[in-house]
This record gives structure tokens, sequence and C-alpha cells, in this order.
């Protein structure tokens, strides 16, 4: 079953800005979907129509199978905004224990899994300390706390690595595929962070004004730039780098240098990076001329081998 699908979504608001507009793409269940895009581009606005606090002005969207706005989403679904509320005259357990009242968990179920997610998290430590003694890095990571007590199916991250110190950063990351590939939870990570999202990502969108200029596997938005094929050979005498047709053509290039008495070092493919294919479409200033792209998203995550001879 597909978790979210978006068919020409869009969203102007009041005072006439077009936030967001023909947003069409599909996520399955279990995977972890990067929408990449600057400031501005329509990611929050995005998360907000598929979590049902904005009501869309054009286009319609489902989260596992059902409209957006529906009401028992909110007990299937969870999203991890930048800025969240909670109570900082309270401590982290008190919070907790509040959220999970409202989520519907029984009072022993509550509080195994606050304890499982704070162990988890390393903030079984400062369960007792008042929210608002803590820094920000900790304060996101309870809120990462609050949004998992329930189990959700479905994840919404909006920069959930924001105001984090790397070692903070790097511990949510874990945790975001822990629940993915062990969990089966479906992730949507929205984010200016490309190395974030490429080391985590099934799929990626990018985003400029508000419009999908592109969507797809790392293969396939890769493959999209290539002009041509290329390999580098590096080699005792030097860097080469050849264009081929066949992967047979790389072997013969191979062959013939240890045939010349060269000592192979390294063989590799010439491709773009995600920032490339990134700014490819998006452009540096975000501000690409969108076109409407229809591309089947498959899960393959994309990895350049070195060609060996």
């Amino acid at each position: 079953m597909k978790a979210i699908e978006t068919v020409e979504l869009g969203k102007t608001y009041d005072n006439g800005v077009k936030a967001l507009q023909g947003l069409s793409f599909t996520i399955e269940e279990g995977e972890i979907f990067g929408l990449l895009g600057p400031n501005g581009a329509g990611k929050s606005t995005t998360v907000r129509l598929l979590n049902g606090t904005l009501a869309p002005t054009e286009g319609h969207s489902t989260v596992l199978g059902r409209e957006s706005r529906t009401q028992e989403l909110r007990t299937e679904t969870a999203t991890v905004a930048e800025l969240a509320q909670m109570y900082e005259h309270m401590t982290v357990a008190e919070n907790l224990a509040f959220f999970a009242v409202l989520y519907d968990i029984g009072p022993a179920d509550a509080a195994r899994r606050i304890e499982e997610l704070l162990g988890r998290l390393h903030l079984l430590d400062r369960k007792d300390d008042k929210l608002g003694s803590l820094s920000t890095g900790l304060k996101k990571r309870v809120q990462l706390v609050r949004a998992l007590l329930h189990h959700p199916r479905i994840v919404f991250f909006d920069e959930p690595t924001s105001g984090l110190d790397p070692e903070s950063a790097r511990e949510v990351v874990e945790l975001i595929e822990t629940m993915a590939r062990e969990e089966g939870t479906t992730v949507l990570l929205c984010t200016h962070n490309l190395p974030l999202a490429e080391g985590i990502c099934d799929g990626f969108g990018f985003l400029a004004q508000g419009r999908l200029v592109r969507y797809g596997s790392k293969r396939e938005l890769l493959e999209s730039v290539m002009s041509e094929r290329q390999v580098r050979l590096l080699t005792d005498a030097g860097e080469e780098l050849h264009s081929y047709t066949e992967p047979r053509d790389v072997n013969r290039l191979v062959r013939r240098a240890i045939e010349d008495g060269r000592i192979i070092r390294e063989v590799r493919q010439v491709v773009p990076s995600l920032e490339d294919a990134y700014f490819h479409f998006v452009g540096r200033n975000g501000s690409a001329e969108s076109t409407k792209v229809d591309m089947t998203f498959n899960k393959r995550r994309e990895e350049h081998e070195l060609v060996e001879n």
C-alpha cells in the first residue's frame, strides 16, 4: 500500500501567496523519502498539508489510504517540527506522561515506552529535569521521544537535526534509520541538509518555489544529469579520464594499461553527486524553472562500485 500519495496538491494562502502547486508523488510504506529544497520552497507547507493541519486549495493527498485531514490519522502519524510546543515548567517525564495520556496510552505502557525511548536517546538521567533547563539539542531529543510514544506508522520530520550538535544529530539519524529498517516506519524527511538526506534516504524530491521539479531514486536522479559515461583510471603514472560506451570498454582500458606496464591503483566510474543533481534542477538560488516530471520511483539505493580488473 502507498503510505503517502499526493495528486496536484497545492496551497495558496489568504494573502495570495502560492506556497505549493501541482505537487504529485508517492511514497511506499517503510521508505525514507527526502524532500529537499531551500528555505521557502514549500517543505513545511507540504508537511502541514499531509498531517492535516492545513487544508489544500487544490488537489488532494492520502496518507495510509485515507484523506490527509481524516482525524483518525493523528493516532497513526507523528510530526517532528523544527519548533514544537511543550511545557517548560514541567519535567521531561511529566511532559511525556501528559502527551501519553493524549495518545490514550495506559500508564503502565506509557512508563515502559518512555523509559525505552529516553534510554535510546540517552536522556534517562535528565527525566526529572525541568524541560526549560535543557539545551536546545536536549529539547529536540525530548520532542522526538514525544512524537514516537504511540508507535506511529508514519513520521514527518521537518529539519530534525536543526540546532543539534554533531553527536546528537548522529543519534537522531540512527534512530530514523532504525525506525524505518527495523520497525517498518515510513519517514518523510524535509531538509536542506543534502549530506544528511543522501546518507539515509531511499528516494528524493527536489522542491523549488513551491513546485516539485524532480523526484526519484538517487540512481534515477544521477542518470538524468549524466551527459556521458566516464571512468577515472588511476595508475602509478597518474590519473586518466576516459569516456566509454559499454562495461567491456573499461576492461579494455584496464588491460591496455597493464600491458603498458602501469600499476593499477584504482578504477572508478565518474558520476555526478546528489548535490550536483540538486543544483542542476533547483539552481543555486532555488529559482529553477519548474517542470512537471513523471518519474517512476523505485526503492533501489544507488551505489557506484569500483570496477575490478
